[in-house]
């Protein structure tokens, strides 16, 4: 059976689209855990500092990494939302179609960006692995690998974007 181009675009997109929704539900989700474990380990900090007079040297640092990837997750998700800083000054006060071309352009843009992002990233996350962080026996790769991932959730969502046009803030994520 032969398909049109136009049948697998459409297949493709709609592909990419639940791809990109599903992602975006499990970076959430792990968003929030990784606030959950933040809030436990600094009232375990708290606790064992106040309450037992024997601080915990490791707590610090673990709920500082958990924010690092928490804040890398969250990037791709507030992309989706269309919850990043714009400004939106000279886009809204040009026709329509002068303002479809900017947007392109910036997408455009911001895939080079993300592109180069994940690039650079991974060859920093290569360039630490041997690197151990300063109270956890983790390597520091384990803490970079947070930006190419998080590079390549928004590539994702840019190109999604750039196809079916972006999500409106508020808008419910359809899986």
């Amino acid at each position: 059976m032969d398909r049109s181009p136009e049948v697998n675009r459409g297949a493709a997109v709609s592909s990419l689209a639940g791809l990109t929704a599903r992602l975006d539900r499990i970076s959430c989700g792990i968003c929030v855990a990784l606030f959950v474990a933040i809030l436990l380990v600094m009232v375990l900090q708290v606790a064992f500092r106040y309450v037992l007079n024997a601080p915990l040297t490791w707590t610090e640092e673990l709920a500082r990494y958990l924010y690092i990837w928490a804040c890398w997750l969250g990037a791709p998700v507030a992309l989706r939302r269309g919850n990043h800083i714009a400004i939106a000054f000279v886009s809204e006060r040009v026709p329509r179609r002068a303002a479809r071309i900017m947007a392109l352009v910036t997408q455009v843009a911001a895939l080079v960006f993300l592109a180069q992002l994940t690039v650079q990233g991974g060859i920093l996350t290569a360039k630490s692995h041997s690197v151990e962080a300063i109270t956890l026996p983790i390597p520091w790769s384990a803490i970079y690998v947070a930006a190419p991932i998080s590079a390549v959730l928004m590539i994702l969502e840019t190109v999604r974007a750039m196809w079916l046009g972006p999500t409106q803030p508020g808008e419910e994520v359809v899986v």
